[in-house]
């Protein structure tokens, strides 16, 4: 979190309609890596979502995700009443090949929790002084009031997608959230963010013809 300065200042009104404002707002996707360990072949046509956190979030997460790709025309399914609360340390990727296909999916999407951090700034002489360079509309404040506290809870999550023929993630990107409330609670605006990157990508829809070339038909036309 920046820890320079800078006057910000909030006003009662103002910290309510910020603190108003949904915390999702700020998810953003960065560090997007494709072709990390092989080059993607889509169109991927199964795709399967797998989140790696704790059990409580983790239906949740998945079933919010596949319901983002569903929407965008993805046949998208989630891992959870697949497989359990089987993980999938120490499983080697022929064995996890395996498994999928058995399933019939030609990809997965798995969602690893790599940081989070909690963080707590104190903000004393009323509710009109400037806060620190921490204090993102992301905050909540907690109570209103001469003193009062704000409230951060940043996540950063590993999205990778698995070419499961290949054996290898062919595309790979960052997610940073700033959410007071737990990655459930915002769920549905993760997921649309996870999907939205995913589909911009390319990897659900055939490539584009080269120029003086004709789309190629679906297989069996």
């Amino acid at each position: 979190m920046n820890k320079i300065i800078r006057a910000l200042v909030l006003g009662g009104t103002t910290l309510l309609a910020a603190c108003a404002n949904s915390p999702y707002r700020h998810t953003r996707v960065v560090d997007v890596r494709p072709n990390m360990e092989a080059t993607a072949k889509p169109p991927y046509r199964a795709p399967v979502v797998g989140v790696l956190v704790d059990s409580a979030s983790r239906s949740t997460l998945e079933n919010a995700v596949v319901a983002a790709l569903r929407a965008r025309g993805v046949n998208a399914r989630a891992a959870m009443p697949i497989y359990g609360n089987k993980g999938i340390q120490d499983k080697s990727r022929a064995y996890l090949a395996h498994r999928l296909q058995q399933h019939g999916f030609d990809s997965a999407i798995g969602i690893h929790l790599v940081h989070k951090k909690i963080e707590n700034v104190k903000v004393s002489a009323g509710p009109s002084a400037p806060a620190p360079a921490g204090a993102t509309l992301s905050m909540r404040a907690e109570p209103l009031g001469p003193d009062f506290s704000l409230n951060e809870t940043t996540y950063v999550a590993r999205i990778n997608f698995w070419d499961v023929k290949q054996q290898a993630i062919v595309w790979s990107a960052t997610s940073v959230t700033y959410n007071p409330n737990g990655l459930k609670a915002g769920a549905d605006q993760f997921a649309s963010v996870v999907a939205r990157q995913l589909t911009q990508a390319g990897l659900f829809d055939a490539p584009a013809p080269a120029a003086g070339q004709s789309k190629p038909s679906p297989p069996g036309q």
